[in-house]
């Protein structure tokens, strides 16, 4: 009898981790992205909690992790700790757990796609575009300090752990709180790399909060540093809206194309022959891209 029930309760686990099920009532489904340049595999989990719209919270894993299976990433430990910290502290969120190919990192192509991703939510109207927030260890760390340097505008906070923030523009980063994490016995990531570049942002009155842990390996990094206490120093923060139009400016610039997505972030293959709401993302000659949502109340 203790056999078999022993048996029942290794049954009940292998089920439960292969389904992803983390904190009462938190699963990850999976879901797929295309922003017409790549495919984008990731898994969503819909966390209840109090508030109309959900804070939109990502997560980048590890190199260890690439693939295509849309299982790999699932594996670490700080999906766990911030799903369930979002769960037991009641707060409404949409979290997004993409998987980088095995030829790739979190730059480039792949970093198109994950703004593209995230702004598909946002223009949906089913997450709050001033609580959208950003973590990531190892290659997810750096890629997360790449996000920081390059789209300043779109995140709340960010905890960019065991990542290497060289050569970025310092002062974009310092335009968004994070909390970062290094330790002494990490041979892959340098601790003066990111004091360094620490310093930098100081000169641009940077919002922080920087832990050397004592001991802790790169491996002990990305497993053990999202803490209560730090997730809710992250958590805490908002994004303030732009309201100053003096501060922004812009550049001559020309569409170079337009893409046409549903609501549900599959793109179309032109433009809308239907009736409804579609978001409508431009490109342009010097880069930049901008989504909107569009009421098309008539077709030609």
């Amino acid at each position: 009898m203790k056999h078999h029930l022993f048996t029942v309760l290794i049954s009940l686990m292998s089920f439960l981790s292969s389904n992803n099920t983390f904190a009462q009532d938190i699963t990850f489904s999976k879901e797929s992205f295309s922003d017409g340049t790549i495919s984008l595999q990731y898994r969503k989990a819909d966390i209840q909690g109090t508030g109309d719209k959900a804070s939109l919270v990502i997560y980048l894993h590890g190199g260890t992790s690439k693939g295509n299976d849309n299982e790999a990433q699932m594996q670490e430990p700080g999906i766990d700790a911030i799903s369930t910290w979002l769960y037991s502290n009641s707060r409404k969120a949409i979290m997004l757990v993409p998987q980088c190919p095995q030829n790739m990192s979190w730059l480039g192509t792949m970093q198109d796609a994950i703004v593209h991703l995230l702004q598909t939510y946002i223009d949906r109207g089913v997450a709050d575009a001033s609580k959208v927030y950003i973590f990531g260890g190892s290659m997810g760390g750096t890629g997360t300090w790449n996000m920081l340097s390059n789209h300043p505008e779109l995140f709340a906070a960010a905890m960019p752990v065991a990542g290497n923030p060289t050569g970025l523009n310092a002062e974009a980063v310092s335009k968004t709180p994070l909390y970062t994490v290094m330790g002494t016995a990490d041979k892959i990531m340098k601790i003066s790399n990111v004091e360094d570049f620490l310093n930098e942002m100081n000169n641009y009155n940077a919002e922080y909060e920087f832990d050397i842990e004592d001991g802790w390996t790169h491996e002990d990094v990305c497993k053990n540093s999202y803490t209560d206490k730090r997730l809710a120093w992250v958590f805490k923060h908002t994004k303030t809206p732009t309201t100053n139009i003096a501060d922004i400016t812009y550049e001559e610039r020309k569409t170079v194309k337009v893409v046409w997505y549903s609501l549900s972030g599959q793109r179309l293959l032109s433009a809308p022959t239907h009736k409804g709401v579609y978001i409508k993302t431009s490109y342009y000659d010097n880069g930049s891209a901008a989504s909107k949502r569009c009421y098309i109340d008539s077709i030609n």
